[in-house]
């Protein structure tokens, strides 16, 4: 891509159009129009698919599968390079999962066993109310001993000063503040947390699971300095869900799959084949480590992803689950160049401009050169690149520099109300 010298533009104009540069090579699918446009003015026609799924392009087949292993809560493995739509495939697929009712989880003090915290699930939105309802119980003693508390230290000074006792009058409210600080009510260290808040999901949970160590993926347990003298938080209170917790009932991402510890593979395979798992402190000097929940609900469908070398790290078990009871779906990194698929690449760059939100709608001729750089990455006669990432970072580029340089680019046409 370059730029031309232009004259300065008139801003009075109502509009600005780019005329594109006529090839000098004489090669006539560089200068007649790609599609037939009709009443299409810019990108800002086309209309954009309200769901994920329905916006990835060129992988008919694996959208196919992808539904049919959502219809039936199947694992999945894609294969492909980087860029070409696996990570919205998968968040496309919980969007589309079966509607099931989503649960809270809670997490309760043990009164005989204060390492073994005990789960408790609820339906989505409730799990913030009960939380609510006994702090707010805790809350209201917490008052209570309050003004105790400051009315026997007021009525001790007061009566120090009456005898002239005043020093052995501090010493006694001091004392009486410490035993009120050492004392906590009993629903305050009983109160729950909530460990899964699904009150605000309109659709199954997606997480995104990618570069999380052991901790953020499977749960762990915060250490805590102060484990005596009564300073010490409560082990339920330490406890953090991981993102298979999160993901419940949902759709968990790992992209590069392979390349996670072999160890946390294992650990992420046990959940998948019990839909449970119990968190526990995940270092071991840690004080963390000493607490193990009871089992927290995991039904999860796991969408991994890689390419064929980062694979070669996946664990076989892990991998044969998946094969054995979902899809593998390789991925393709071109499609052939129709008619019907550089329509699709053209609702590609209407979605990229919608969700990018800053940058100016493509005019036809604008929408012509990014399907003739669609064909030149593709590296191969009559195809189309399915590389779309890099794609849309051209989509980008381009829509920023028109702005930046308030200035004609060689295939834009910017409207009057960009600017």
């Amino acid at each position: 891509m370059k730029f031309e010298e232009q004259e300065p533009i008139d801003e009075s104009s109502d509009s600005v159009v780019l005329e594109p540069e006529i090839a000098q090579d004489g090669d006539d699918e560089e200068t007649k129009p790609m599609l037939d446009y009709d009443n299409i003015k810019s990108s800002k026609d086309i209309e954009v698919p309200p769901l994920l799924i329905d916006q990835v392009i060129g992988h008919e087949e694996s959208i196919e599968t992808i539904k049919k292993a959502a219809k039936q809560r199947r694992n999945v493995l894609l294969i492909g390079d980087p860029g070409v739509g696996k990570s919205m495939l998968a968040k496309g697929m919980a969007q589309i999962l079966p509607h099931e009712s989503l649960q809270d989880v809670l997490i309760y003090p043990n009164v005989e066993d204060s390492n073994h915290p005990i789960i408790r699930t609820v339906p989505a939105g409730e799990g913030k109310k009960i939380v609510k309802a006994t702090k707010g119980s805790a809350r209201g003693h917490e008052e209570r001993k309050t003004l105790i508390t400051t009315i026997a230290i007021g009525g001790i000074v007061l009566i120090g000063f009456f005898y002239g006792r005043i020093l052995e009058s501090i010493i006694a409210a001091a004392l009486i503040l410490l035993i009120s600080i050492q004392i906590k009510p009993k629903n305050n260290t009983m109160s729950p947390k909530l460990l899964v808040n699904n009150e605000e999901n309109r659709f199954a949970p997606f997480m995104d699971a990618t570069g999380a160590h052991a901790g953020a993926l499977l749960g762990d347990v915060r250490h805590d300095p102060y484990q005596s003298g009564g300073l010490g938080t409560p082990a339920h209170e330490r406890v953090e869900a991981g993102m298979i917790h999160k993901a419940n009932r949902g759709v968990l991402y790992i992209d590069e799959i392979g390349t996670m510890s072999m160890k946390t593979q294992q650990e992420l395979l046990s959940a998948m084949q019990e839909k449970q798992y119990a968190i526990t402190g995940q270092s071991e000097n840690s004080s963390g480590a000493m607490v193990r929940s009871q089992a927290v609900p995991c039904d999860f469908v796991l969408v991994a992803s890689g390419n064929i070398q980062v694979l070669e790290g996946m664990h076989i078990a892990m991998r044969s689950r998946i094969r054995g009871y979902g899809y593998e779906v390789f991925m393709k990194d071109y499609m052939d160049d129709t008619t019907e698929n550089r329509e699709k690449l053209v609702q590609f760059v209407a979605q990229e401009v919608k969700n990018d939100g800053r940058i100016p709608h493509f005019a036809p001729d604008a929408l012509d050169e990014i399907i003739m750089e669609a064909k030149r990455r593709s590296g191969k006669q009559n195809a189309l690149t399915l590389r779309l990432r890099d794609l849309g970072g051209l989509v980008r580029s381009a829509g920023d520099v028109a702005i930046e340089k308030n200035t004609v680019w060689l295939i834009l046409k910017v409207e009057e109300s960009v600017w």
